[in-house]
């Protein structure tokens, strides 16, 4: 298992060994979750929010994940200040990247009108 501490100002996407994670802000809260789409590993940081549904929509294949699933595979994450703190299962030496991408879901965005 790997403690992993980073701002979330300038990392909200992760590298983990041939796994990626990226931070979604959900009902209030922010979530580490993984990428990869449960269909066939498309990368869910390039989805769009369906508002109906409280979904993220895979940008490959239109399948939709339930927050509420995003939710229960979310990895534990702890702030402390301006610092996120993540549990990631996994070897200790798993060598870890940290990149600023550009998260295209935004629950957010349209579904209050905004």
């Amino acid at each position: 298992m790997s403690v992993i501490k980073f701002d979330p100002h300038q990392s909200n996407f992760m590298i983990h060994g041939d796994r990626r994670f990226f931070l979604i802000s959900l009902d209030n809260s922010t979530f580490l979750v993984r990428d990869n789409c449960p269909h066939r590993g498309g990368p869910l940081h390039l989805g769009y929010f369906n508002c109906q549904n409280n979904a993220i929509v895979c940008p490959w294949h239109n399948s939709a994940v339930s927050v509420h699933r995003l939710q229960q595979l979310a990895m534990p994450l702890v702030w402390r200040n301006d610092v996120a703190i993540a549990v990631i299962p996994g070897a200790e030496s798993t060598p870890i990247a940290f990149k600023h991408r550009y998260i295209m879901v935004y629950p957010e965005i349209g579904c209050n009108g905004g």
